[in-house]
């Protein structure tokens, strides 16, 4: 067998792809490609300028905390201590959960817009009259545009309402605030009052054994007027003495819890304050054009590398005219003048 002829049986290993076969399919097709770019272009126009331009109102709040129950020299403590007692604090955490409390919610949602087309809250965030929304649309709805965040560094909280109606946001920020500052205000001298009048009867206890406590050391000391050091009576002495010492610290704390409930219930400290108001002017909210057009162009160009994929346009096509088993194996077909050479030979 000659060279030229055992060298064409050797199996050949295809070259690696070059990129400018990834290139020509789109080269081919550029109007297709083109056509269908176009397409995601007007799709991304469309989402960027058809839907109504949506306006945000934020405000940045700061929890208050109570100065009495958090002073400098034991505050953590005065917290912690408050924690466990079920005690209502204006932690950062308690505020944001305050002001998307249901009831707060709904009050705010029941009001009326202040200003010409009037209507409440919840007609102009749903744009449905108030006959034809159910009550179970109310909240969801609500919820829907309100968003409360609060900053783990710093302890700010902010509150964002969103909406296409920059009257209706405006009024629901800074209404919401208002109404979470009421409830918690409501709530503390709720929980203030129950605390009264528990310490109110402590207070009564603890004067009753202070009182019995007193009467017992005039008893003592009228039925001995004298007595000996270290003697019976010297022991009693002491024991009805530290009975009188200890019945005073009970009715003395007793009494400190009582004034603090009374103070926490007639006081109207508030519960946040407002570090950033909404602007006076809401600007619409940008609408990132170019983003959503960078994002429609590779949307474009997916769906074009599918569509090319399925035409078959990735794929190797056979040369005309070549056989299917010597091309499919990488053999070229030994031509017509080898022929009567490798005839020879054999023979």
């Amino acid at each position: 067998m000659p060279r030229d002829a055992s060298l064409a049986l050797v199996p050949q290993t295809d070259p690696e792809l070059p990129l400018g076969a990834l290139v020509r399919p789109y080269r081919r097709r550029w109007r297709l490609v083109l056509t269908i770019c176009v397409a995601a272009w007007g799709l991304a126009l469309a989402v960027a300028l058809i839907p109504a331009r949506r306006y945000t109102a934020s405000v940045v709040l700061a929890a208050v905390p109570n100065a009495r129950q958090a002073s400098l020299s034991g505050g953590i403590t005065a917290i912690l201590g408050q924690a466990q007692l079920g005690g209502v604090q204006s932690t950062p955490y308690f505020i944001a959960k305050l002001l998307l409390l249901r009831s707060v919610i709904m009050q705010v949602a029941s009001e009326r817009v202040a200003d010409a087309r009037g209507g409440t809250v919840i007609e102009r965030v749903l744009e449905s009259p108030a006959a034809k929304i159910r009550p179970t649309q109310v909240e969801p709805g609500m919820r829907d545009i309100l968003a409360a965040e609060v900053d783990k560094q710093t302890g700010l909280i902010s509150l964002r309402a969103s909406h296409t109606d920059s009257a209706v946001v405006r009024q629901v920020a800074n209404h919401l605030v208002e109404a979470a500052s009421n409830t918690f205000v409501r709530v503390s001298r709720a929980q203030a009052t129950s605390q009264r009048v528990a310490q109110a009867e402590r207070v009564d206890s603890a004067e009753r054994q202070l009182r019995r406590a007193e009467e017992r050391v005039v008893s003592f000391l009228s039925a001995n007027r004298a007595y000996t050091q270290f003697s019976t009576a010297a022991m009693s002495r002491q024991q009805v003495e530290r009975e009188v010492q200890d019945a005073q610290t009970v009715y003395s704390q007793a009494r400190t819890d009582y004034e603090t409930a009374r103070a926490r219930e007639l006081e109207e400290t508030p519960a946040v304050v407002v570090v950033d108001s909404v602007p006076s002017r809401l600007l619409p909210d940008p609408l990132r054009l170019p983003l959503k057009l960078v994002l429609g162009t590779a949307l474009g160009l997916l769906v074009a590398t599918l569509v090319l994929f399925a035409k078959g346009d990735f794929t190797r096509r056979l040369p005309e005219g070549a056989s299917g088993n010597g091309e499919a194996n990488g053999l070229p077909e030994p031509s017509h003048r080898d022929a009567p050479s490798l005839a020879g030979t054999n023979r």
